[in-house]
């Protein structure tokens, strides 16, 4: 009898053990069991006494931030995400910033470039950086028998047969990895590349190729899904490659392309500054590592699973695939960025559109100028300020305008002279007055008309427009009048800024318009708005 008592005593301590073990199965099963949640899925609500967690990521996993989230919230922790590209994310946390934890594309520069050491680090999950090709471009040039070295895929950029979209390095990981493999890959070199290894020319040959630039993989994504003519491949991470085919015909849809040579892989290590919420991570690391997590989302977002017990999503490759290595020195990841902005890439034409209306006057206006100054190299401190610069081999064109409009004014950036150049900038900001109306569209029409000379002259180019306003249009050409005009086309896209009381929808409307994005200036200092937006130029 006393020892039946005493397999009852053990049984009923194993299921109060048990029984919040399997309440969360439950409720993990109920979050991740049913595949791929729908856009429309809702949040799980925020426990009461749910413990917040601050994570500073990478822009493209805003896509998973639901899931994630809806994971976290299941064992009573409250994530809370901003978002920034690989090198401001490691620029904001040694100025200062405070968050618990970051999320990196990639840990290998963090690991080089952060101040303060993290206190503990978890890869997550992963991804593969490809390079997506349409089926009929992969069969002409033979590569859908046998995957390329990057020497071909530099063959035929050079030759003109391969027209690709890809981030700018100096703003993306995506963009960043990419440019290193293929240094990597022509030098023959697996790691430990230095400047020296590089074969400019045969770089130059791959880099001519971009048609396509962007400063984050999810926009240059939904850029080639807005217009799938424009290139006929991109180079982003298979997650975000895979995602894009879902929704495009079959006749543009992307096969996935690994170079022989070699790719380098984001491994997303979640990095741990605080030392007060280690438990915390713990808790967040068994969460989003477990198989109802990396079986669920995970497979449904086509990312890589870092548990062993959770199965690889069918659609992606199994095969084996070379890893080249990132960098191991700052000084050599530092030389090839600014190689690449001021010497290799294909050159920039930036047309800045500057409202300088009676609205303008004071903070916003110091505002314009100060971020101007910026881009024409004032108080250049971090290297992603360096890259963000006007650069060598640019033409910058700034039209100003209120109820008027202002004669474009040009500047060619040369190595031999581009302090004086930079100098010129800064006194053309300063002399920025602000008084009179708002002709939005009238402006925009004239950076068009310097768009199509800039493309006429130098097909080669890559053409932006940026847009600041603060304003409504109340002069000259309406919305309607510019997007018939627009309708004969354009190579250049437009950006504008959503800043003081600016029409949003409208701004929107005309990113759409012209294949551009919005950037929200409406909270950040312009000088910031400015520097996000070079990676788009």
């Amino acid at each position: 009898m006393n020892r039946f008592k005493l397999v009852l005593r053990l049984l009923h301590r194993l299921k109060a053990k048990l029984l919040p073990l399997l309440a969360l199965a439950t409720l993990c099963s109920a979050i991740f069991g049913c595949g791929k949640q729908s856009d429309e899925a809702s949040l799980v609500a925020i426990p009461s006494s749910a413990e917040s967690f601050s994570v500073l990521a990478g822009s493209e996993l805003k896509e998973l931030e639901p899931a994630i989230q809806n994971a976290t919230r299941a064992v009573g922790i409250n994530l809370v995400f901003s978002y920034a590209g690989t090198l401001d994310i490691v620029e904001r946390i040694n100025a200062g910033e405070s968050f618990d934890a970051i999320l990196p594309p990639n840990g290998a520069y963090p690991a080089l470039a952060l101040q303060t050491k993290p206190i503990a680090r978890e890869k997550l999950f992963y991804s593969r950086i490809a390079l997506g090709i349409k089926r009929t471009k992969a069969a002409s040039l033979g590569w859908d028998k046998a995957a390329p070295t990057w020497a071909d895929i530099a063959a035929a950029a050079g030759s003109g047969r391969l027209r690709y979209g890809m981030t700018n390095p100096t703003s993306s990981n995506t963009g960043m990895s990419a440019l290193f493999a293929v240094a990597s890959a022509l030098a023959g070199k697996s790691e430990d590349l230095s400047v020296q290894d590089v074969d400019v020319q045969k770089l130059k040959a791959f880099l001519s190729g971009q048609q396509l630039t962007a400063g984050s993989s999810g926009w240059l994504a939904e850029a080639f899904l807005r217009d799938p003519s424009s290139v006929d491949a991109l180079i982003n991470y298979e997650a975000v490659l895979l995602r894009a085919n879902e929704k495009l015909p079959s006749s543009d849809q992307l096969t996935l392309i690994y170079p022989r040579d070699g790719m380098i892989s984001a491994d997303y290590p979640l990095l741990l500054l605080n030392p007060q919420k280690q438990e915390l991570f713990k808790r967040i690391v068994a969460c989003l590592k477990a198989t109802p997590f990396q079986r669920g989302p995970l497979a449904a977002a086509y990312l890589r699973p870092s548990n062993p017990e959770a199965a690889t999503a069918p659609t992606l490759p199994t095969a084996v695939v070379a890893e080249l290595s990132f960098p191991n020195r700052l000084e050599v990841i530092d030389a090839i960025l600014g190689a690449f902005q001021a010497q290799w890439r294909k050159p920039a034409t930036s047309i800045f559109v500057l409202d300088v209306s009676g609205s303008m006057r004071g903070p916003r206006l110091d505002g314009m100028r100060e971020a101007l100054k910026v881009l024409a190299g004032a108080g250049v401190a971090t290297a992603s300020s360096r890259y963000a610069a006007f650069q060598t081999r640019e033409r910058v064109v700034l039209i100003q305008f209120s109820n008027k409009v202002g004669a474009p004014v040009s500047f060619q950036f040369e190595e031999s002279d581009i302090q004086s150049v930079q100098e010129a900038v800064r006194k053309q900001a300063d002399g920025l007055i602000a008084d009179g109306g708002t002709a939005i569209y009238s402006a925009l029409t004239a950076a068009e008309l310097v768009a199509k000379e800039e493309i006429q002259r130098d097909p080669g180019r890559l053409v932006s427009i940026v847009l600041l306003t603060d304003g409504l249009n109340n002069e000259g050409v309406t919305f309607d009048q510019f997007k018939d005009s627009h309708r004969s086309g354009t190579a250049a896209r437009i950006f504008p800024i959503l800043f003081g009381e600016g029409n949003v929808a409208e701004m929107q409307a005309l990113a759409q318009l012209a294949g551009g994005r919005v950037f929200d200036g409406r909270k950040s200092r312009l000088a910031l708005v400015f520097k996000e937006i070079r990676g788009y130029q």
